[in-house]
């Protein structure tokens, strides 16, 4: 997950607005879904699943543009909202691995245990 446009949170922010029908918004939506997947090597295996689901809605009806104009609304909120949540999901991963990438990069001497984790006792003298 390297520095190129984020597609992903471009499909989330276009999703949330309110400015078009949500069949407009779910149509450009899977524009930024196909831009990203085509990184999508960089996913972890359980999210790559739920991508291809996602995908494999997509195309249904051949083309994503004839499988969304044939949904009703509640079938095409349901996507918005699996979308949004795949979105959720790969920021979360996004998340963990930079915070461990950051947590090894302090010195073990300048680490702080966890919360909840026991302290070692000084060795007494």
């Amino acid at each position: 997950m390297s520095h190129r446009p984020d597609h992903l949170r471009n499909m989330l922010h276009i999703l949330v607005r309110r400015d078009t029908t949500l069949h407009q918004r779910l149509y450009e939506a899977t524009k930024e879904f196909s831009a990203a997947w085509l990184h999508r090597k960089e996913w972890p295996e359980d999210l790559l699943h739920r991508a291809q689901q996602i995908s494999k809605t997509l195309t249904a009806n051949g083309k994503p543009i004839d499988t969304i104009v044939g949904m009703d609304t509640p079938a095409a909120a349901d996507l918005a909202q699996k979308l949004a949540d795949f979105v959720v999901a790969i920021e979360a991963v996004k998340a963990r691995r930079t915070e461990s990438r950051a947590h090894r990069a302090i010195p073990r001497s300048k680490q702080r245990p966890m919360a909840g984790a026991p302290r070692q006792p000084f060795a007494s003298g």
